[in-house]
């Protein structure tokens, strides 16, 4: 039999001044306690008699709740001979902080009633628990407690109550009131009030605040003050004051403050800054990578982006479905599918394969190159596939340029779904896979779906339509589609005057032109570009003058697209000088712009000024594309530059490793057509086969009167299209150079019986 030694006062209280400072030591602590030894503990008290001192039996209790073991919270709570309010507070916000909501209120209710007073700290738990819309009436009764306790004017308790009015019902008004009656207030309730402010966007009030925090109280703003001022940034002034500010009262480095910097610098577009703060902070938690990594992307940096992701990941710090979605949007811009692939082990590994978050975006880059095995794996291992992950599948259709066909599939199965409400977003993307007029039939459907939906109003999913009528020339349906949209935006106008410049009806373009600005809808860097396109279509000078000088009004001369087409439309009403001076006076001229030179040049047959301008294009680092080859070597073809056309047609294949499209191929045939090398045309002509190269070389042969070449081209011209009547009168003029009229007739003849007519010639001149 156990006997317990006599109790004696000053042994227990030496021991329990021992026990004490361990105890608080780990209700410090974050690490996990297992029951096993908060019971070891609970032992010791009782052994070393200690158990009848409250604060410490108040403290074994806060680790049995901390820790998540209530029934033996609950059973030492029963067990205590003398309860104060700490420990009944003790227990109420460990039931709160776990979202046992009614225990909690169970808990306050026996405490009301065995008269115990609550404290401040009481009530500013529970009040801050009501801090939302479904318990405002709760938080209203508690408030009236408190009143009648007399603690309202308590700083504590006072910034709860402030606290409970701006998030639960937004109650601006009650939440100033219950912040002018504290009688001191304290740097909590001050962040408070300015967090509630910069919630609703009051920046002006947030500034009046903050000044008489600061200015009048001398109150030192922190990490929480900042914040809440970055919340109310509008501009990047503004952040760098902000900024500056946070720098002065050393904030910059918490993580909390630089994460929001490196955020917002990154939606300023200011990378630059967004960098320097990051390389700033000591500590990273995973928000800064993905403040980081999200902000490259974003500013289309992709490449610098993903090098960040991998900096993370050699770091050990684990990667979250934020971090890994920004990543793969990264890899779609660079069309990266090896570290597209490496990112989505790294979300197998931590579990987040089947998050419809990531993965939508994962479908989006498999989609980008093709891989539709993978995406269909993809989608299907998807768990709960929310809209969105549905919208990615029928777009990765779309991308890949199958029809109509897969998309309307997957359209059907949505519909099945009864969970997942259609959206204006899914037509759209089954539209977009409707691109001929095989698949009007479909593109029909879905007007009718939208038609008889609630999206039929939504502007998008109007342009969407004009877009998809256009693709299948039916230009009537696109303006009937056009018309029907109630708020026409910049997208509805440039997508009509795009439908008729490219059907040819350039004056019709530049009527839509006027109509659109007497909507109160201005130019913008989509439209703008289009409808000078149809200037120079219809060489209409005057015209494309007046959108010259719009564009240099509004900014919009710089950029890539409206310089682009302005040099075009200068080149090609045959005012070069104009054209020159319009790429003098681009700022940070990109491939685009130089393709638009080099392409004047060639139209004006300036080999030697295209070769310049080239070589200008890579002295500046960037890389020339097909379109730039194409435009360099049609002007060497054009000037009968052959070891130039050669020349550049190996710097294509060899240095830039661009695959030759047909018409890089006809240029190589014209310059060896124009210099009389019909032999060597011949042989490339054979291997590439395009229309347009057997094309290029039967009029070259014309101009050289070459029968046998010729007449091999005819055959394969009129193999190709038996309808077009060029072979025909090609071939005929080859006969009438020779002087074999004969043969001639036979050709005009035989274009007689197949029923082939010449285009009659056209000219503005009258």
């Amino acid at each position: 039999m156990i006997r317990h030694a006599a109790f004696d006062p000053e042994v227990a209280s030496k021991v329990c001044s021992v026990i004490e400072p361990f105890l608080l030591s780990l209700a410090k602590t974050s690490n996990p306690i297992t029951l096993r030894y908060c019971n070891q503990i609970h032992a010791k008290l009782i052994v070393s008699q200690c158990i009848s001192q409250t604060h410490l039996t108040n403290t074994l209790l806060s680790l049995y709740a901390k820790f998540g073991h209530f029934h033996h919270a609950h059973l030492l709570f029963d067990q205590m001979s003398h309860r104060n309010v700490v420990t009944w507070t003790t227990l109420i916000s460990s039931h709160l902080r776990t979202g046992s909501l009614p225990k909690a209120f169970e808990m306050f209710n026996q405490m009301c009633a065995l008269n115990e007073r609550p404290n401040e700290y009481t009530f500013s738990v529970l009040l801050r628990a009501c801090a939302t819309p479904s318990l405002w009436n709760v938080g209203l009764q508690i408030h009236g407690l408190l009143v009648r306790s007399g603690l309202e004017r308590n700083k504590f308790a006072g910034s709860s109550i402030v606290y409970m009015y701006f998030k639960s019902g937004s109650n601006l008004g009650d939440a100033f009131r219950a912040f002018h009656d504290l009688l001191e207030r304290d740097l909590v309730a001050w962040n408070v009030m300015i967090f509630g402010f910069a919630q609703v966007g009051d920046l002006s009030m947030v500034r009046r605040l903050f000044s008489e925090m600061w200015g009048v109280k001398g109150l030192k703003p922190d990490d929480s003050t900042f914040v809440s001022l970055l919340k109310c940034c509008s501009s990047l002034k503004e952040l760098k004051q902000i900024h500056g500010l946070a720098s002065k009262f050393g904030a910059e480095v918490d993580v909390v403050v630089g994460s929001a910097l490196v955020d917002l610098y990154a939606k300023c577009g200011d990378v630059s800054s967004c960098r320097k703060v990051f390389d700033s902070m000591e500590e990273k938690d995973n928000f800064v990578w993905s403040s980081i990594i999200s902000g490259y992307t974003m500013n289309k940096r992709g490449g610098e982006a993903v090098h960040f992701f991998k900096d993370m990941c050699r770091q050990r710090v684990r990667p979250d479905q934020h971090v890994l979605s920004s990543t793969l949007k990264a890899c779609v811009e660079l069309e990266d599918l090896n570290t597209g692939v490496q990112v989505h082990g790294q979300m197998i590994k931590y579990g987040h394969q089947s998050d419809c978050f990531v993965a939508s975006v994962l479908l989006t880059l498999y989609a980008s190159v093709g891989e539709l095995v993978d995406v269909e794996k993809l989608f299907r291992r998807i768990d709960d596939k929310d809209i969105v992950a549905w919208n990615s599948m029928i777009l990765a259709h779309a991308r890949l340029a199958q029809g109509s066909g897969p998309s309307m599939k997957l359209l059907q199965e949505l519909r099945g779904t009864t969970s997942l409400q259609i959206q204006g977003a899914s037509l759209v993307a089954v539209l977009k896979s409707c691109e001929n007029k095989s698949d009007l039939p479909a593109g029909r459907q879905i007007h009718s779906l939208v038609v008889k939906s609630s999206v039929s109003h939504h502007t998008l999913v109007g342009n969407a339509l004009v877009y998809m009528y256009s693709e299948c020339g039916q230009i009537g349906d696109a303006f009937k589609a056009f018309d029907d949209i109630v708020w026409k935006d910049d997208g509805s106008w440039s997508s009509i005057i795009g439908t008729y410049r490219q059907n040819g009806m350039e004056s019709e373009a530049l009527e839509l032109c006027k109509e659109m600005l007497a909507d109160g809808i201005t130019f913008t860097s989509y439209s703008l570009p289009l409808s000078i396109s149809a200037c120079s279509q219809l060489s209409a000078i005057h015209v494309g003058k007046q959108f010259h000088v719009f564009a240099i009004k509004s900014g919009y001369n710089h950029d890539v697209y409206v310089g682009s087409s302005i040099i075009d439309m200068y080149a090609k009403c045959g005012i070069m000088e104009e054209s020159e001076k319009a790429f003098d006076e681009q700022v940070e001229p990109n491939e685009v712009i130089y393709n638009a030179m080099i392409c004047g040049y060639a139209h004006h047959g300036k080999a030697q000024q295209a070769i310049e301008v080239f070589s200008k294009l890579e002295k500046n680092g960037l890389t020339p594309n097909h379109v730039t080859f194409l435009a360099v070597l049609s002007a060497c073809s054009h000037s009968g530059y052959v070891e130039d056309t050669l020349h550049f047609f190996a710097l294509m294949l060899n240095k830039y490793k661009i695959k030759p499209e047909s018409e890089h191929y006809s240029c190589l045939v014209d310059a060896y057509g124009r210099a009389g090398r019909l032999e060597e045309a011949y042989q490339i002509v054979q291997k590439v086969g395009s229309e347009s190269a057997w094309r290029t070389l039967l009029s070259a042969c014309r101009n050289h009167n070459n029968k046998e070449i010729g007449e091999k081209c005819a055959m394969k011209m009129i193999e190709f299209n038996p309808s077009d009547h060029v072979a025909y009168i090609l071939l005929s003029n080859i006969y009438i150079g020779e002087g074999k009229w004969e043969e001639a007739l036979k050709c005009r003849e035989r274009m007689t019986e197949i029923c082939v007519k010449k285009d009659p010639g056209s000219s503005w001149l009258i």
